[in-house]
């Protein structure tokens, strides 16, 4: 990586997000990865989007049904984040199957999404998903943030609305 790309990634670094996995079903399995880029894009129709390195494996696999999740974490779900950041084994995280779609039990939100349109986006591409179902619990788990490269977490006191 050139210096100037490490100066982006740093100064990167001091903008807090929120942590989420992105899941879906390949061939009888479960595949994803951990994203924070994930944007709320439209209510009308409701369309999120997230982005991935356009080498990753995980992003094909979970691409190939057209069909994914994306999953808001609580800060007691880090270890989730990072089996699916690549350091662990994703097929220890409980996940639930439904109509092809695949999620993680517990997350403090669930999005159920199409593939609507993907963009190029330099080295890695722009998934935009229409979302389809959501769910959130009505008690929530204080919130995984990443910031200056650590795990933290935020309180949240706010009430979860479940859509069917």
């Amino acid at each position: 990586m050139n210096e100037e790309a490490l100066l982006y990634r740093r100064l990167f670094a001091s903008f807090a997000t929120g942590v989420a996995v992105v899941v879906g079903e390949s061939q009888g399995s479960v595949v994803g990865m951990t994203v924070n880029s994930l944007t709320s894009v439209s209510l009308e129709p409701l369309l999120l989007l997230f982005c991935a390195r356009n080498e990753s494996r995980s992003v094909e696999s979970v691409l190939t049904t057209g069909r994914f999740s994306v999953n808001i974490l609580g800060r007691d779900q880090q270890d989730i984040s990072l089996e699916f950041a690549g350091k662990g084994d994703i097929s220890r995280v409980e996940c639930a199957r439904r109509n092809g779609f695949a999620w993680v039990e517990g997350a403090n939100a669930v999005f159920l999404c199409e593939v609507e349109q993907i963009y190029p986006g330099g080295d890695h591409r722009i998934i935009v998903g229409r979302v389809v179902s959501m769910s959130g619990s009505e008690t929530v788990d204080e919130l995984l943030i990443y910031f200056d490269g650590r795990y933290t977490a935020l309180q949240s006191a706010s009430l979860r609305y479940s859509v069917a």
